[in-house]
């Protein structure tokens, strides 16, 4: 057996095993307890423990098994909320980050039932991120001064740490991009947790299935506009919330980006050693930055050609 054949065996019977014998009415202790297990690990998200926390309800739902999911979200974000309000973190911001976590994907989850189309939740979650960043910059006379406290400790930890910054020109600058490259790293990890929820449920039940389903997303036509003038208008303006809403274009680009990744690579137009490059540089913090650019570059291109093709 082969490298590829073992992980997915590895991961089917993962996924076998928290799902186990019981009944639908039953408490899944197995899957409750390694989702706790995950969510304590990244109690604030943004991790790969929260990606498969958030994905382990999301099987759940997706295998019919509504309570069971419920019952999961239950103790993992006791366990969570536990370990939140024991390091002082505000109750609103422990409600926020369990739902985000747990909740967010979950409906996701609810939605792939519902609609039966993978593309029309990532297109969702897509429109979702970009209307909270409106509504922020809506609602809140100066956005950015959410994030300044927190940035003049993190700068004052720098300086007690003997590493000398330019405090007003870093707090300025990262406290404007904040809440955009916030909504957009939640945005990576609620549809990976949706995504990889959706993997084990095809490992179980149509093999090569959530594959076929990945390599056909799409932003779409108006998602598609919607990106480029965004872009063109963070490069070309400076007004807040066209920069932050940026960030989740970019995201959406990205995730399309990969989809034609994965799609060269089965039609045997990109080698799966050129395919495992791509992910080790989305990994390493120095070229992260630079390997989703050039992948929201390439979705970009391929948006154009899907929608060109259909036009014709």
């Amino acid at each position: 057996m082969g490298p590829a054949p073992a992980r997915l065996f590895m991961h089917r019977s993962f996924a076998a095993w928290l799902l186990g014998s019981s009944g639908r009415l039953a408490l899944p202790w197995r899957a409750a307890l390694v989702t706790a297990c995950f969510g304590a690990l990244s109690p604030l998200g943004l991790s790969p423990f929260a990606v498969f926390a958030g994905a382990i309800p999301v099987l759940f739902i997706l295998k019919r098994n509504v309570a069971g999911a419920l019952a999961i979200i239950a103790v993992a974000a006791s366990a969570q909320a536990t370990v939140l309000l024991s390091a002082r973190q505000p109750f609103s911001l422990t409600l926020l980050f369990i739902a985000l976590m747990y909740l967010v994907p979950a409906g996701l989850a609810a939605v792939l039932i519902r609609y039966g189309s993978l593309n029309f939740c990532f297109q969702l979650a897509v429109l979702a991120g970009a209307l909270v960043l409106v509504g922020v910059h809506a609602v809140l006379a100066e956005p950015a001064a959410v994030w300044e406290r927190a940035l003049h400790e993190m700068v004052n930890s720098l300086s007690a740490a003997g590493i000398k910054v330019d405090e007003g020109a870093v707090v300025s600058s990262l406290a404007h991009s904040m809440w955009g490259s916030c909504v957009a790293l939640w945005l990576l990890t609620a549809l990976s947790a949706l995504f990889v929820g959706r993997w084990w449920q095809s490992l179980l039940e149509s093999p090569g299935g959530f594959g076929r389903e990945y390599r056909e997303l799409h932003v779409g036509v108006i998602l598609g506009i919607a990106a480029t003038a965004i872009l063109a208008g963070a490069l070309l303006t400076n007004w807040p919330v066209i920069d932050a809403c940026a960030w989740v274009a970019m995201t959406a680009l990205a995730f399309q980006g990969l989809a034609a990744a994965h799609r060269c690579k089965v039609n045997g137009r990109l080698t799966r050693g050129w395919l495992a490059a791509v992910y080790v540089l989305l990994i390493i913090p120095l070229s992260a930055f630079v390997m989703v650019l050039v992948l929201a570059a390439w979705g970009f291109v391929d948006n154009f050609l899907k929608l060109k093709a259909r036009a014709a």
